[in-house]
């Protein structure tokens, strides 16, 4: 019987101490929510404004904003926060439209490569047959990338961009 209760209390001080919060067990956990829209002009009130709408139904011409939002709902701060998405098939981003946090770069290469946009560069051949390096434009990118140095516990944030539809 004494054996027994040895076990017990044995399990019962090893139960304790699992539920004992330790700062090394402290994670983030960020998740990450997207959502594409379109500004139209409506009147309210006899004036006229801008209102963001679900983007359905675009048209060559139309932008598309893409929102990416980001929340921390961990123990922890996450730290060096990668946000990815790819530039929709049909569509150019539009110089200028990315929110400017943390770190951005851009592919050309669907998402396996990143960089400045300056340092984007492929080769083509030229005229007389030679490889000839060209600097990427921005009909060229097929992905964006936001590396955001941290974001805390129980932070959240979001960035954008704009598309064009071809």
């Amino acid at each position: 019987m004494r054996r027994n209760s040895r076990i017990v209390a044995g399990t019962v001080a090893a139960l304790m101490l699992a539920a004992m919060p330790f700062t090394a067990w402290a994670q983030p956990k960020v998740t990450i929510t997207i959502k594409a829209e379109k500004e139209v002009s409506v009147t309210a009130k006899g004036k006229q404004v801008k209102k963001r709408i679900a983007a359905k139904g675009v048209q060559p011409g139309d932008e598309i904003i893409y929102t990416l939002s980001y929340a921390n709902s961990g123990t922890d701060a996450a730290k060096d926060v990668v946000i990815s998405d790819p530039i929709p098939a049909g569509t150019s981003y539009i110089p200028g439209s990315a929110s400017e946090l943390g770190d951005l770069t851009f592919s050309i290469d669907k998402g396996k490569s990143f960089k400045k946009p300056t340092l984007l560069t492929y080769e083509l051949k030229g005229s007389a047959g030679k490889m000839e390096k060209k600097v990427a434009t921005p009909d060229d990118y097929t992905d964006i990338r936001w590396t955001i140095p941290q974001v805390p516990a129980g932070g959240k944030g979001s960035v954008s961009f704009k598309v064009k539809v071809k």
